[in-house]
């Protein structure tokens, strides 16, 4: 029988705190909108922070009201929604949710805000909203409390209202350095921070006839382009590889210094670089959000966002995004399950 032997050292690491104010809090949501899902590859932008700060509404009988910040972000099942965001430095009590339930209420009668919105949003260019479907998602926004505490019968009421939170508070670090911060985030009433993620890969693609092994992807910026093919030594994996075609590869390989200029001041492209242009050299595959970023360092474009590159990759043969074919692929995948 093997023994183990542990040594358990208790130490303190650092104390959780709230904001200091409102407007921190917005400051920080605004220089870090991910965190709240209100950021998207698919915005014109190249810097897609999708978060309107406060949004004045007017009622009838003349009420009015803020609303801290309003958002663009996605559910679930990756369909756009507008959300209604109300901060509080101190405990979400009770008068707290009936404060954001009554601007929702507002907001449904003030037709000059909304349309505000619509334009906003519309200014995006985000792909699968236009003005066909705009009214639809500014309609009915789903009302976000945010704060470091939340009361019980606050939980109990904001359930009765179909309205969600999110816990939001500050990790200081005690071991290295005083001023060193992170953040403490998580879904206190309903799914907001992330939902379930939904990974794929090309043999789920193949298997559901949504591609084929030689079918060609293509991501564009102006007049450049490069293309690809699904690398068939990792049909099977959520990390997915493409491997260029040879145009392509020789377009990088004779960008190679310039483009580790530009990377230079990128320090998560500095892990990674080298080795992908030794692949290119031997003529294999790289991760697609890679490839996505060689683009970026080599044409400006189509997006900086490229550890979500899959809105920028188009299938050849359909004309379809790759994002859309993913969307495709969990919507069959669904359909099958029992």
């Amino acid at each position: 029988m093997e023994s183990e032997i542990w040594r358990v050292v208790t130490e303190k690491i650092g104390k959780l705190e709230g904001f200091k104010s409102e407007r921190e809090m917005e400051a920080f949501l605004m220089n870090n909108p991910a965190i709240v899902g209100c950021w998207d590859p698919d915005s014109k932008d190249s810097m897609p922070c999708l978060i309107k700060e406060e949004v004045i509404i007017k009622g009838k009988e003349r009420k009015t009201g803020r609303i801290d910040m309003m958002g663009i972000a996605k559910d679930e099942d990756g369909n756009y929604e507008l959300r209604a965001f109300e901060l509080k430095v101190g405990e979400i009590d009770v008068p707290a949710v009936e404060q954001l339930a009554n601007y929702l209420e507002i907001w449904k009668k003030d037709d000059a805000t909304r349309n505000q919105i619509e334009r906003w949003i519309l200014s995006l260019g985000l792909k699968g909203i236009d003005k066909t479907n705009i009214k639809n998602v500014v309609e009915s926004p789903i009302g976000v409390l945010v704060g470091s505490k939340f009361m019980p019968e606050a939980i109990k009421r904001a359930l009765e209202l179909g309205i969600k939170g999110i816990r939001l508070a500050r990790f200081r670090g005690g071991t290295k350095s005083e001023h060193e911060y992170y953040v403490i985030i998580e879904n206190q009433i309903g799914n907001i921070v992330s939902g379930k993620k939904k990974f794929w890969s090309w043999g789920e693609l193949i298997k559901t006839g949504l591609i084929s092994t030689e079918d060609a992807f293509s991501i564009s910026y102006g007049n450049d382009r490069l293309v690809g093919f699904p690398d068939r030594n990792y049909l099977d994996y959520n990390w997915i590889k493409i491997i260029m075609d040879e145009s392509s590869r020789k377009v990088l390989l004779s960008k190679e210094a310039e483009i580790k200029e530009k990377a230079r001041d990128n320090p998560n492209a500095g892990k990674w670089i080298n080795k992908d242009f030794e692949a290119l050299k031997r003529g294999e595959g790289l991760w697609l959000s890679h490839a996505t970023a060689l683009c970026y360092f080599a044409f400006g474009g189509p997006t900086a966002s490229y550890w979500v590159p899959t809105p920028h990759w188009k299938h050849e043969k359909t004309g379809k995004f790759l994002g859309d074919l993913v969307q495709e692929l969990h919507k069959k995948i669904s359909k099958a399950r029992p």
